[in-house]
C-alpha cells in the first residue's frame, strides 16, 4: 500500500471515529482535522461506502419479533431472524439481514461454509469482517463458477475479506454421469473440502422453490423440463440441489447420484445451518426445509413468517402460544 493510500485510509479512519464514536459534528470534525466540511461528508459517504463503517439494526418491530418467537414455537426450530418485508428486493434485503446475523456472532479462525446461489452469494457479498480476523470460507457444492463468474468479488470487496483462506471445491455443481460423479467424490482434492464442510463453524444455504424463475434454473444447473418432472414426484424445494417433499423427506431422483457437495444427511447432523430465503414462491420449499430439520436458523420475511405459520396451524392444527 502507498505513503498515500495509508495516509487517506487513516483519514477515513479518523472521520468516521469522530463522527460515529465520539458523536462530533461534521463542522466540529472540520475543524478539527482543517478539512472543508464538504469534504467530511464525502469522507464519511466513502467510509460507508468502502465497509469502513457499517450498520446493524439491533431493534426489530414488536411484531417481527412476535412471529419469530411464533416460528421458533410452531417448528422447534432453534433460532429464527424475521425482518420486515420490503416493497421490493426482498433476496437483497434478507440477504443483508444473513450477513448482520453472521457478523454478530463470527469469532477469530471461525469457518464458515457457503452453499451454492444466489442467497449464499448476496450474503458473502453483503458481509463485513473485521480485517484482524482471520476467517475463512468453504464452499459446500461444485459449481464455482456462481462465485468467480457471475460476480467478481475480489475486485467487488467480496472474497478478499475472507483473511484466513478460501476453500472450493474444485468440480461442477453436477457431474455429467453417475460414474463420473463417483470417481469426483473419491479425489483428494474434492473430499478433503468436503470433509472440512462439515466442520464449518456457520453454514449459509439457500433453498430453492420450484418457479421457472428459480436460481437452478437461470444458471442452466437443469432445464424446465427436469425441475418439471421433479415437482411431478411431490417435491417442494431443494438445498444445494438436493430436492424434498413437504414434509422434508429426500426424494429419490436420479440427478442426486450426480451431485457434488454435501449430502442432506450431513448438513442434518449440524447444529448451525443457517437457511436464508422468503417470498410466497419459497413458502413451500421453506415449509418442508423446516420439517425436513435442515435449518438451525431462519432468516426470512414477516409475511413469509406468517404464511409457514398459517400452512402448520392449517395442516396439523397447531396453534403457537401467543
Amino acid at each position: 500500500m502507498s505513503n498515500h493510500d495509508v495516509f487517506t485510509e487513516n483519514l477515513l479512519v479518523k472521520v468516521a471515529w469522530y463522527y460515529y464514536k465520539d458523536n462530533l459534528t461534521q463542522t466540529e470534525i472540520s475543524d478539527l482535522l482543517n478539512l472543508s466540511r464538504n469534504k467530511v461528508v464525502r469522507l464519511l459517504d466513502r467510509a460507508r461506502a468502502e465497509n469502513i463503517v457499517s450498520f446493524h439494526i439491533k431493534g426489530h418491530g414488536v411484531n417481527c419479533l412476535e412471529i419469530e418467537h411464533k416460528l421458533i414455537d410452531a417448528f422447534k426450530i432453534p433460532r429464527t431472524f424475521v425482518i420486515p418485508t420490503p416493497k421490493n428486493e426482498l433476496s437483497r434485503s434478507l440477504s443483508k439481514a444473513a450477513a448482520q446475523y453472521i457478523e454478530n456472532n463470527i469469532r477469530d479462525n471461525e469457518l464458515l461454509g457457503f452453499g451454492w446461489g444466489e442467497a449464499a452469494s448476496r450474503t458473502i457479498e453483503s458481509l463485513t469482517i473485521d480485517p484482524s480476523m482471520a476467517v475463512s470460507m468453504v464452499t459446500l457444492t461444485g459449481g464455482v463458477n456462481y462465485y468467480f463468474h457471475k460476480r467478481d468479488y475480489s475486485l467487488e470487496g467480496g472474497l478478499d475479506k475472507f483473511k484466513g483462506g478460501i476453500h472450493v471445491i474444485p468440480a461442477p455443481f453436477l457431474a455429467s454421469t453417475e460414474e463420473m460423479a463417483k470417481n469426483m467424490l473419491t479425489e483428494p482434492s474434492v473430499k478433503n473440502i468436503l470433509d472440512l464442510a462439515s466442520l464449518s463453524n456457520h453454514v449459509v444455504v439457500g433453498i430453492g422453490g420450484l418457479s421457472s424463475t428459480s436460481t437452478i434454473i437461470k444458471e442452466e444447473k437443469m432445464t424446465l423440463n427436469e425441475l418439471i418432472y421433479i415437482k411431478n414426484q411431490n417435491a417442494v424445494g431443494d438445498i444445494l440441489g438436493q430436492f424434498f417433499d413437504a414434509e422434508g423427506h429426500i426424494l429419490e431422483l436420479p440427478h442426486h447420484n450426480r451431485l457434488i457437495g454435501t449430502q442432506l444427511s450431513t448438513l442434518k447432523k449440524l447444529n448451525n445451518v443457517i437457511g436464508v430465503a422468503g417470498g410466497p414462491d419459497k413458502v413451500d420449499a421453506i415449509f418442508g426445509a423446516l420439517k425436513g430439520g435442515y435449518i438451525d436458523t431462519l432468516i426470512t420475511d414477516e409475511e413469509t413468517a406468517r404464511a409457514l405459520i398459517k400452512k402448520e396451524v392449517s395442516l396439523n392444527g397447531i396453534h403457537p402460544s401467543p
